[in-house]
């Protein structure tokens, strides 16, 4: 079954308007052509789209599903028109940050390019720096920015993050049970920063929520059931950070690392690449120097 744009549009048109009257009107076109369309259409998906009501149009339960998916489709083509008939030179990036870093490096990074970004469009993926990695190799992202417990090969700059406990303001001492963490997944570098300085001090701990995104490890420091670690500065303001403690032993800075894979003759890649490392260098070097 192939179905006209034209009869998609009329009948969004009667839906929204309620009015085969109103709806020839909006597309400059006679009542008995709309009246034709509708029941072009009606005839193709084989069922009653619209009842009438008290001078009204009503859709029906298949008028109102209809609906919903048209809205859809003449979206999708809209936006492939528009974008066939753009004269703008097109580029697109895709650059992966880990959810701890999005929020604070980003938005500098877009500061300095909105004024270049006609042309561009960014794709930004937030995930685990292995799994950022892994896309970076695939050539599924362009740049990455990630924090692995070795340097790896595709490594255009390497920055030391210093990492703080954050934790609720009414956090207390550890339970018989150990200090209560919320961590990424194993293999998450500031999980085992966590777990190593544990360790080293004797101080028993365990893992008590695990999550793959930054809300979710947030979510149970502001429950106050857990406390986890970050990179110096990057915590919610309503969350309190602390460096070393009686029962919070000092952390080891983490290597973050902006990784890239040869030339691809991209000058908007080449340009986000150039700034993203600029802020990592000034943003971290602060960190080194409170």
């Amino acid at each position: 079954m192939d179905i006209e744009l034209r009869l998609l549009r009329s009948f969004v048109a009667i839906f929204e308007r309620g009015s085969i009257s109103r709806a020839a009107e909006k597309l400059a076109c006679t009542q008995a052509a709309m009246s034709m369309r509708l029941k072009m259409l009606e005839t193709e998906i084989g069922g009653q789209l619209f009842l009438r009501q008290h001078h009204r149009l009503e859709p029906t339960s298949k008028g109102s599903e209809l609906y919903a998916k048209a809205l859809g489709v003449l979206a999708a083509y809209d936006e492939l028109i528009s974008a066939t008939r753009s004269n703008l030179p097109f580029q697109k990036v895709r650059i992966g940050v880990p959810d701890d870093y999005a929020l604070g490096i980003l938005p500098l990074v877009f500061g300095r390019i909105r004024s270049e970004m006609a042309g561009t469009e960014l794709e930004i993926m937030c995930d685990l720096s292995a799994n950022l990695a892994a896309a970076l190799y695939r050539q599924d992202i362009d740049i990455a920015m990630v924090t692995l417990a070795s340097r790896p090969s595709a490594a255009r700059l390497a920055v030391s993050a210093r990492l703080i406990w954050v934790h609720h303001p009414d956090f207390g001492p550890a339970t018989k049970t150990g200090l209560a963490l919320a961590a990424y997944p194993e293999g998450c570098v500031f999980r085992r920063a966590m777990i190593c300085s544990l360790e080293s001090a004797l101080r028993p701990w365990r893992v008590a929520v695990q999550s793959r995104s930054r809300s979710g490890i947030i979510s149970a420091v502001r429950g106050g059931v857990a406390v986890t670690a970050m990179a110096a500065g990057t915590a919610p303001a309503d969350l309190h950070e602390t460096a070393s403690s009686e029962v919070l032993p000092a952390l080891e800075p983490v290597p973050i690392y902006l990784m890239r894979i040869g030339q691809n003759l991209n000058p908007a890649a080449d340009r986000i690449e150039t700034i993203l490392a600029q802020e990592l260098e000034v943003a971290f070097a602060r960190q080194s120097h409170p």
